[in-house]
């Protein structure tokens, strides 16, 4: 008679749960995304059948289907490294960034791009003498207006949302079997966000989406994306899965005229036509760019070819990375940080290869010593 008792009022509460769970889904789709619903309207009738079934078993298994639809593959690692005791899941663990933490990462990058930019110096320069015919742009320089950190976001995160729904959108040139987008990879303190992950049998691509506004900052982008290839590394083999990891680089498709940069490959977005430029399912045709093995000597040579061509002209750090890069044979000087470029003129001042000059806003200026 008990069990009866029992069973009828766990069938009763159930079917109550199961009305109340469709009647707040239905009000909570007013207001709220089809993620909260699903995971609002899951939980509840997971929870009816529980009740309604009035088995133990049934009851153990509901734990974890609620646990996978409220939580985040992060808490079923874990709780997975506690049950059969696999203590390498402890060390890397996946889920995904929310868009708090997507926000802060560009916000961390733009901030850094806008204090590089202050400590680049000025954008100067000047002519030795009377020029009739100066070459095209070379006084053309911009106001250095200060840029507003918000706007920059907005504009990054926007290039970045447009970038990954084109890629959902089946715009992607070879064979994949999944997409995952602003991926949190955590390890003990450290914590990573990969914006985006193409997975096909053989290869994982790794996405680094940069709104670039400056060649050089192809530095930081470069750094950033190799020291995700190796967490993501460890984060394979510690699964056991046996893929090649190719890093790719995406920036808008007017900034660079390059198709790799120290060993990256570069994909080009235009955020008009939402086509991608450079995405290929292999690489191996390309021969890498001769940037990856620029040393000091290369610098100091290409800084004296480009002074002695335009002998007539006294130029500034900035200026020779923003004008001498976008003339033929010099474009290398675009992707060099001016810190390199203005410790390599020093060097080649301390030789007596160039003099210094200053000029009539008060900027110190290099040019070649005839």
């Amino acid at each position: 008679m008990d069990l009866v008792t029992n069973s009828t009022i766990f069938e009763t509460i159930a079917s109550i749960l199961a009305v109340v769970g469709l009647i707040i889904a239905i009000c909570v789709m007013l207001v709220s995304d089809k993620k909260v619903i699903t995971q609002l309207l899951g939980s509840i009738l997971v929870v009816s059948l529980a009740l309604a079934a009035n088995l133990h078993v049934v009851y153990v298994v509901s734990v974890f289907v609620v646990a996978t639809l409220v939580t985040e593959i992060l808490f079923l690692e874990k709780l997975a490294a506690l049950i059969w005791n696999r203590k390498e899941f402890w060390a890397y663990l996946s889920g995904n960034a929310s868009n708090e933490e997507v926000k802060a990462k560009t916000e961390q990058e733009i901030s850094a791009e806008i204090e590089k930019e202050e400590n680049t110096g000025a954008d100067d320069v000047e002519s030795i003498e009377d020029i009739v015919d100066p070459p095209a742009g070379i006084t053309d320089i911009e106001d250095s207006t200060v840029r507003d950190k918000n706007q920059m976001v907005s504009t990054a995160l926007n290039f970045e949302k447009s970038v990954l729904e084109s890629l959902v959108k089946n715009k992607i040139p070879f064979p994949y079997k999944n997409i995952r987008k602003e991926v949190r990879l955590v390890s003990g303190s450290r914590s990573l966000i990969i914006d985006a992950i193409i997975e096909t049998p053989t290869v994982h691509y790794l996405l680094e989406i940069k709104y670039i506004t400056r060649p050089s900052i192809l530095e930081n982008a470069a750094h950033q994306i190799n020291y995700h290839k190796e967490e993501y590394e460890s984060y394979l083999s510690e699964r056991n899965v046996r893929v090649a990891i190719q890093p790719l680089i995406l920036v808008p498709d007017d900034i660079i005229d390059l198709n790799f940069y120290k060993g990256i490959p570069i994909v080009k977005f235009n955020s008009i036509d939402t086509k991608f430029h450079n995405l290929k399912a292999t690489y191996s045709e390309y021969e890498l760019n001769k940037i990856d093995n620029t040393d000091i000597d290369d610098i100091e040579s290409l800084l004296r070819r480009f002074l002695s061509k335009y002998s007539k002209w006294a130029f500034s750090p900035l200026r020779i990375q923003k004008w001498g890069g976008k003339q033929q044979g010099f474009n290398k000087l675009s992707f060099i940080p001016t810190s390199q470029i203005r410790h390599h003129l020093e060097n080649m001042l301390r030789q007596g290869i160039i003099e210094e000059r200053f000029s009539q806003k008060g900027n110190k200026l290099y040019r070649i010593k005839l």
